[in-house]
């Protein structure tokens, strides 16, 4: 068992030899012996004690109360007063800095070791005390922004929720009315306004229910070894027939990317995602590329555009749910593709990071083990 370290603080010579003989009898190591109130607090900050004796009557500008004082807010070190004073007001004034333990001129040594052992013990458990209230507080502070998440959860998702149903309704109202005196085309319009509407919805409670599962630790990982060069290239040639001659879509590897297990659901979540975004948020002509990176341990993929560009103010809130970009427009979005993404990679213990300039594109970097073990 590892001795206590002890400071004495006493300004007559004779009394601080006697101290340290009789800390040293008890088996203590006394890490040094200062006379004033300015060399006490700088011997602490020093030195690290596990408790400090105290005598208050010091020499210097300050007294031993306020240098103990000092020393426990700046190094939370108890503190054990000595004094051949028990006057009303030095107690008081003693009193105030909380001490772990007093001590009367003369004393034995039974009753200094079983002062420094009983502070000792009370400054264990305030740590621990301190220590729970903090995490109390902690868990109080997270579970008061969980509720408000929620809250703001629900009231963003009534909103987008409700703009499709809106059009659906006034849309169906519309053919219901006039639509016997249409022509074909203005009714398949309408029709059309209703299946989009409809498909937005869907779309809406897929993501929010793959969210919620993320959320709720239902979203289960069921690693498996994977081709990773042809999973890329094909949802790259997938994406491409979707965007058609309008965008370019490239793709290139690098590395040793053989032997690579990952949760390929999960895995095609956030590339297919990502790739999309970059279509959707670049002007037609411009090129849409993934870049795979295989290292020792872990995989990198980039999906880089050059499309509108996020600013620095929304790149802090991107991951955020129903969170969009303030320059998007008019380009339609939910705001939660970017938190699937997030939750998807961070389940198979990856990160994923932006930079983005506005006007001039966007490149995401996504970084995964190369293998991920299963839970």
């Amino acid at each position: 068992m590892e001795k206590i370290n002890v400071l004495v603080v006493e300004d007559e010579r004779i009394t601080a030899r006697d101290i340290k003989m009789s800390l040293e009898k008890l088996d203590y190591t006394v890490c040094g012996i200062v006379a004033t109130g300015e060399d006490a607090i700088q011997k602490a900050i020093e030195s690290q004690p596990d408790i400090v004796l105290m005598d208050i009557a010091l020499q210097g500008k300050i007294d031993g109360v306020e240098a103990a004082a000092q020393i426990y807010t700046h190094c939370q070190i108890p503190i054990v007063f000595l004094t051949a004073y028990s006057d009303q007001e030095t107690l008081e004034r003693a009193n105030a800095t909380q001490p772990f333990g007093y001590l009367l001129k003369p004393f034995e040594d039974q009753l200094l070791h079983t002062t420094l052992q009983i502070a000792l013990s009370r400054h264990q458990t305030t740590l621990e005390l301190q220590k729970a209230l903090a995490i109390s507080e902690g868990l109080r502070q997270e579970a008061e922004a969980q509720h408000e998440l929620k809250s703001q959860f629900v009231s963003v998702a009534s909103h987008e929720f409700r703009t499709p149903l809106c059009v659906i309704q006034s849309s169906a109202e519309v053919l219901q009315k006039y639509g016997d005196n249409w022509s074909k085309e203005e009714q398949q319009r309408y029709l059309k306004r209703i299946q989009d509407a409809a498909d937005s919805i869907n779309q809406l409670l897929e993501d929010v229910l793959t969210l919620e599962n993320a959320d709720s630790r239902q979203l289960k990982i069921n690693p498996q070894p994977i081709d990773i060069v042809n999973f890329c290239q094909d949802l790259v040639e997938m994406l491409q027939l979707y965007a058609g001659e309008q965008y370019y879509l490239t793709f290139s590897s690098r590395g040793d990317c053989a032997q690579v297990i990952l949760d390929e659901k999960l895995l095609w979540h956030s590339l297919n995602n990502l790739l999309s975004n970059a279509i959707k948020y670049s002007p037609q002509g411009s090129k849409i590329s993934l870049i795979l990176s295989c290292q020792e341990q872990q995989i990198c993929f980039q999906v880089q555009d050059q499309g509108i560009g996020i600013s620095p103010k929304d790149q802090k809130r991107l991951f955020q749910p129903f969170s969009r970009a303030t320059n998007v427009g008019k380009i339609p979005g939910t705001g939660l593709g970017l938190s699937i993404v997030k939750r998807c990679v961070e389940l198979q213990g990856g990160q994923i990071q932006v930079q983005s300039e506005l006007g001039k594109g966007t490149t995401f970097m996504v970084t995964i083990p190369k293998i991920v073990p299963h839970p």
